[in-house]
């Protein structure tokens, strides 16, 4: 199990989020540009979690977060770009804790039709880190190795 979180700050107000995606992709860039495709440093990106609607309530001072729907091998050298999606939400909100960070957050999005900030292609560059976290689970031995392990021991 892979499991992406970020830490709730201030009061939430529970939301339906349409057509709800979290994509990972490795890449070599420390700071992102406004371009999205640019961000990707030539790799392609793999969506790791997909709702038509994703309901999210986040509780103040408490991690919330996603268990990914498929396996991302990273490959333990690149950085690692992370995404979030959605078209369109019921304005609920989950406001995360942050900290100054020069170039590493990029948004956009539509209010009603107007785009902002060149979405879908381009973005706005913030300087803003979200307190985020990982969670990995894996079985101690691979299911393929148990007959040899079993017989290291016997």
């Amino acid at each position: 199990m892979t499991k992406w979180e970020w830490y709730a700050s201030q009061t939430q107000r529970p939301g339906d989020f349409y057509k709800f995606r979290l994509k990972l992709c490795h890449t070599s860039l420390t700071t992102v540009t406004d371009t999205y495709a640019k961000n990707y440093d030539g790799k392609t990106p793999l969506e790791v979690y997909y709702r038509e609607t994703c309901r999210i309530a986040a509780t103040p001072y408490q991690w919330f977060g996603f268990v990914f729907d498929k396996t991302f091998k990273y490959n333990g050298t690149d950085n690692l770009l992370f995404e979030v999606w959605w078209v369109g939400d019921n304005n609920g909100n989950a406001y995360t804790y942050w900290t100054p960070k020069t170039g590493r957050y990029v948004y956009s999005y539509i209010k009603g039709s107007t785009p902002y900030y060149g979405y879908p292609d381009k973005g706005q560059v913030t300087n803003y880190l979200h307190y985020m976290r990982i969670t990995l689970s894996a079985s101690a031995v691979a299911p393929t190795s148990l007959g040899r392990v079993k017989a290291i021991y016997n």
